[in-house]
């Protein structure tokens, strides 16, 4: 009697364990990474390979492990997220080429799709908001315009590359005065 207890409790447990709500979940179109990225640096560092299974989303944590379902075939595939992308109105996520092709992702077309994480990096939970990261770069200072040139701006007699000829005189007549 006790180890039917204790496998009904089991049974109960596993149960209420697959209702749980996933940590992230939202529908809308996703796209996928052109082959031309491949070998390039993502927004976490890793570098673009279009036969992985990754993808880049908006603001989910990188390392992230989502599953993307297509609507249309039926078809899901697991990816993790290493990457972001541009914001697009109603595009949730960016696969790579092979996640694509695996779910019939066309070149240069949308997918309606699901995005599920079970859980998310760092503990957050159904409808908590991502944990906010640093940007994948910073931006360079601006300029100062305001400041005066430099001693050799503009200066004719040196050069900008010391071994060019100097360029021909031009044989048009010069424009009407006005």
């Amino acid at each position: 009697m006790n180890s039917l207890t204790f496998s009904t409790a089991a049974a109960a447990a596993l149960l209420l364990v697959s209702c749980a709500r996933p940590a992230y979940e939202q529908r809308g179109w996703a796209s996928y990474v052109a082959d031309q990225y491949a070998g390039c640096p993502t927004s976490s560092g890793e570098i673009y390979h279009p036969s992985g299974w990754t993808a880049a989303h908006h603001s989910l944590p990188f390392g992230t492990q989502v599953k993307v379902k297509n609507h249309q075939t039926g078809r899901a595939v697991n990816v993790t997220v290493n990457d972001r992308f541009p914001y697009y109105p109603g595009r949730v996520i960016n696969v790579s080429a092979a996640a694509a092709q695996y779910l019939g992702i066309t070149p240069f077309q949308l997918a309606d799709v699901t995005v599920t994480a079970k859980t998310l990096p760092g503990g957050g939970g159904y409808g908590a908001p991502p944990p906010q990261q640093s940007p994948a770069y910073s931006a360079a200072p601006l300029p100062n315009y305001n400041a005066a040139p430099p001693p050799s701006y503009g200066n004719a007699s040196q050069p900008v590359y010391p071994n060019t000829p100097p360029p021909p005189m031009s044989t048009l007549t010069p424009p009407p005065a006005y």
